[in-house]
């Protein structure tokens, strides 16, 4: 009996069960997401992470989508399934031309040859590479793999640099929304803030199946309000706040007053009274960029009787001027963005 059990423990197989490379799929296919949004930020409605057919699905005005497949590897150089990978993503994406809808059908990847080019260097990381450009021989390798009537008009590639432990692998994808906020709001500080949003945001978007029912796309407005929600929170930076008042110890009193501050930047009878005044006396100012700080310097006494329960008249200047700058700045960055992405 023990050589029989001795037998069958030899013959076992090991079964890996560690779960690694799913998680890092799923963290460049969200990554990949990230990153083909902010492509079309001006241009998309809706957008589903894990769609019907793909990875990645955005809609845009007039019907029209762009498909997108994500395959990843986790070491760099990793050639062994790029043959494999790029007949799938050729098929899904030809299958996707059918429905009539189709814009752009992206392969979005982090494998540094995947289309198995005889020129090994031939792409670069952080680029996008259209069919036309793309060789001779790399441009009949797909059409024989997809087909003569693939629309190769339609098609790109894109290769995203998505490697390292932690939060590593995404720093090409943070870059991006830097970017995209410096663009925005001349302020990039809010970028690893706004990647861990949108990651939870757009994980939980991918583990939600669509079926004939229901439609699960993320409009706009729910993948950019994490954007407002950041720039909107007071208070204001020490440097502004050093621009218009001389108050030693800023973070002792926004602390101090912290619950005063959040309550009445929401008040939107005092929001309405200082961008009413603000808006009519900026109309006459030499330079309107910079009016904010001269009209919270001069006017915050306009406000004083308001804030009368403050007994410390210089707490009081101080509180009164961060509200004042913050509602301003607060404005003047909603507009931005919502003129970034066209919304």
């Amino acid at each position: 009996m023990s050589k029989k059990i001795e037998l069958l423990n030899n013959n076992k197989k090991i079964v890996n069960r560690n779960a690694s490379p799913s998680a890092y799929g799923w963290c460049f296919q969200v990554g990949a997401g990230i990153s083909l949004m902010l492509d079309y930020v001006k241009d998309f409605s809706h957008i589903k992470i894990e769609g019907k057919t793909d990875d990645i699905e955005l809609s845009l005005a007039e019907g029209k989508k762009i498909y997108a497949q994500a395959k990843s590897v986790i070491q760099m150089g990793d050639q062994r399934n790029a043959v494999k990978n790029l007949n799938n993503v050729l098929k899904v994406l030809a299958e996707d031309e059918q429905n009539g809808d189709a814009f752009k059908l992206v392969y979005i990847t982090n494998i540094v040859n995947p289309l198995s080019s005889k020129i090994s260097s031939a792409f670069q990381f952080g680029r996008s590479y259209e069919y036309s450009i793309l060789s001779t021989d790399d441009q009949r390798n797909i059409i024989t793999k997809a087909g003569d009537n693939f629309p190769v008009d339609k098609f790109q590639l894109q290769i995203i640099n998505f490697f390292g432990e932690s939060d590593n692998k995404f720093k090409s994808i943070k870059e991006k929304i830097e970017e995209f906020l410096r663009i925005a709001i001349d302020d990039k500080s809010y970028s690893k803030r706004l990647l861990n949003d949108w990651f939870k945001i757009f994980m939980v978007n991918a583990s939600d199946k669509q079926d004939g029912k229901k439609k699960l796309n993320l409009t706009k407005k729910q993948v950019i309000f994490p954007v407002i929600a950041i720039i909107i929170d007071p208070p204001i930076s020490d440097d502004e706040f050093n621009r218009v008042c001389d108050y030693e110890n800023y973070s002792e009193i926004v602390q101090e007053f912290r619950k005063t501050i959040n309550e009445t930047v929401w008040d939107y009878e005092f929001i309405g009274e200082v961008l009413g005044d603000y808006f009519e006396k900026r109309r006459f100012s030499g330079n309107r960029s910079i009016y904010k700080y001269e009209f919270t310097r001069n006017e915050w006494k306009d406000y004083e009787n308001i804030f009368s329960r403050i007994d410390n008249i210089e707490k009081r200047e101080a509180i009164i001027k961060i509200l004042i700058l913050t509602i301003i700045t607060r404005n003047d960055k909603l507009n931005q963005i919502k003129t970034a992405v066209n919304l």
